[in-house]
């Protein structure tokens, strides 16, 4: 939480309240008074003095680094009450300026301006409350605040500081009132209406005043003020009631002169009351601290509503070249957001491409591959297309061939054709050549042709008396044309002297095709 430190000085006496602020509220974490020593005046050592204090007192409390608060009393800034015409807020530090400067000749070209001024409408005349201050008055805060260390952050006027306290310990105040404050030997007499400082004057005590004297004075500069006041700021509103700020015994010889007048209403206010701070840790003169403690609380709305350091300026116009500068700006603003914008684009374009030119090579190679395996699957299905079914085929033939009595087959060669189909060689005897021409017919289909190119007889055999050779040109058909197999039993024809194949032949000829081939034997003739 940040520490803010307000401070005040006059000749003989600096005061401090340390506090921090948390949220909109302020802890108060110590306060104190240090008086200046004569000598160190004289010597030019105050600041240097000032500023060894400070430290001391941030180091004591791990507060080396906090926002500092200087409040400048009434007599070192020179205030002017103005009437201005009617005019709009943005259009009041212009015409301040300038009225200042016509009233006052101490106002000068680098004199540092600030001011308050009452709400009205736009087409009435503007009150406004004018706060001046000398640069060189504003070096010499700057040079003991760099005795500490510290640079200030707020410079603000103290009569302000006190209104805003009072603000806060009496609410809702309508009428105007004065507000006395002593700190140190200077008295501030504020009056103050609806929350705004109407008018403020400081009065100077003597070093060794005594209480009469003091009451006595100080029951004359009230009167004074409330004479004094300037009547344009105050209007028709009479003072009736006086605040003394302070503990219930620092004004207690002026309230009793106060007492049995109709005319005012004197009432004390404790400025501790707002800050939570315990009876015991409230030094003496408990009125002197009323300034900074309301410097604090404005600090937590960040509100003063005078600082020397962030004055009210007249806007100044600007510059055709800036205007043009700023303009340009803009363009070059706008064109590099646009560049990187389709600079991102095309990059997150470019993401885009190289992960579909990486998806499109993988789908290429799988493309390829696919490729490669339909042309096989493309290839051996016009393979099998145009291939018999040589197992169904010998299946088949195993069924037509005549019974092994009537004929021996020697050899058989499948091959495929050149176009379409496969050829079927077999060499083979036979007992009559009446039985290559009965199987012919049995074999012979819609399926395939058959042609004997060979038939001779054997010289010296008695029982296979004939050699053929018959080649079979055979058409792919698929499994279902062929005939069921005890349609191809029922069918299956013989020579005449063989008569009909038996159950078990055909059975064994079903098993084991195999049986239909024979060796060759070593007296076979040659063909």
């Amino acid at each position: 939480m940040p520490h803010v430190l307000a401070v005040d000085w006059d000749q003989e006496q600096a005061r401090y309240v340390l506090g921090i602020i948390s949220g909109r509220q302020v802890r108060v974490r110590a306060l104190g008074s240090r008086d200046f020593d004569p000598e160190e005046a004289k010597a030019g050592g105050a600041d240097e003095a000032f500023g060894a204090w400070i430290k001391e007192i941030l180091k004591k409390h791990s507060a080396t680094r906090c926002r500092l608060l200087v409040g400048l009393p009434r007599s070192s800034v020179e205030l002017l009450y103005l009437t201005l015409p009617p005019a709009t807020d943005a259009e009041l530090p212009e015409l301040v300026t300038n009225q200042a400067m016509q009233e006052s000749a101490a106002i000068k070209e680098d004199t540092i301006l600030d001011f308050i001024a009452a709400d009205s409408a736009v087409d009435q005349s503007r009150r406004v409350t004018v706060a001046a201050l000398q640069q060189s008055d504003l070096k010499s805060v700057h040079s003991r605040c760099a005795a500490a260390g510290l640079k200030p952050q707020r410079v603000i006027l103290r009569p302000l500081a006190s209104t805003s306290l009072f603000r806060r310990l009496v609410s809702g105040s309508g009428r105007a009132c004065l507000v006395v404050d002593r700190v140190g030997r200077e008295v501030d007499l504020n009056i103050v209406s609806r929350g705004r400082l109407l008018y403020s004057r400081t009065v100077q005590l003597l070093a060794d005043i005594s209480d009469d004297d003091l009451a006595d004075r100080l029951s004359t500069e009230i009167h004074r003020t409330i004479l004094t006041a300037p009547r344009d700021q105050l209007g028709d509103q009479p003072v009736e009631r006086i605040y003394l700020i302070g503990g219930a015994t620092d004004y207690a010889m002026l309230i009793d002169q106060f007492d049995g007048q109709d005319a005012f209403t004197v009432k004390i206010l404790d400025p501790f009351t707002v800050t939570g701070v315990t009876e015991t840790r409230i030094p003496p003169d408990r009125g002197r601290f009323a300034p900074l403690l309301g410097m604090l609380l404005d600090e937590v709305v960040r509100n003063h509503p005078v600082d020397f350091l962030h004055p009210k300026r007249p806007v100044k116009p600007i510059p055709r070249w800036r205007v043009a500068l700023g303009i340009a700006g803009m363009v070059a603003i706008l064109a590099l957001g646009l560049t990187y914008h389709v600079w991102g684009q095309l990059a997150e374009a470019e993401d885009v491409n190289r992960g579909l030119r990486q998806r499109l090579r993988e789908l290429n190679a799988n493309a390829r591959k696919a490729v490669e395996q339909r042309d096989r699957i493309e290839a051996i299905a016009s393979w099998r297309s145009r291939d018999a079914n040589w197992l169904d085929e010998l299946r088949d033939l195993s069924q037509r061939f005549p019974s092994g009595r009537d004929a021996v087959l020697l050899r058989m060669t499948m091959r495929p054709s050149q176009t379409r189909g496969g050829i079927i060689d077999m060499q083979g005897l036979v007992r009559d050549p009446n039985i290559v021409a009965n199987m012919e017919g049995k074999i012979r289909d819609p399926f395939r042709s058959v042609r004997s190119r060979r038939i001779s007889q054997r010289a010296g055999e008695e029982d296979y008396t004939w050699l053929f050779e018959t080649s079979i040109s055979v058409v792919p058909r698929r499994p279902e044309q062929y005939p069921e197999h005890g349609a191809a039993v029922a069918t299956t024809g013989v020579s005449e002297e063989a008569g009909s194949v038996s159950e078990a032949e055909l059975e064994e000829q079903e098993t084991s095709p195999t049986a239909l081939v024979a060796e060759k034997t070593s007296d076979e003739a040659s063909p």
